[in-house]
């Protein structure tokens, strides 16, 4: 389950593993148009995890109204697993 996180939670855990993290998968759409699974904004995703993991670890969300503006507004995210043991 992803749950939002702040930068600079998201850049600790990335500066602490950074020579162990690998992309687990990204999109880019710098156009916002370009794919047919495009949102209509231009659109950045990377998530990174450990190589030898099946699931990523953090996840970056750059999005902007239009390829006109200068700056993505980011969003963090951190993978949370769900415990076996827990049944809620």
């Amino acid at each position: 389950m992803w749950v939002e996180t702040s930068a600079e939670v998201y850049s600790v855990i990335y500066a602490r593993h950074k020579k162990d993290l690998v992309v687990h998968s990204s999109f880019t759409d710098s156009t916002g148009n370009g794919y047919e699974y495009s949102n209509g904004k231009p659109t950045i995703i990377t998530e990174w995890g450990f190589k030898d993991s099946d699931t990523p670890l953090v996840k970056a969300f750059s999005e902007k109204e239009s390829e006109l503006e200068k700056e993505y507004d980011t969003k963090y995210f951190i993978y949370l697993h769900k415990n076996p043991i827990d049944n809620d």
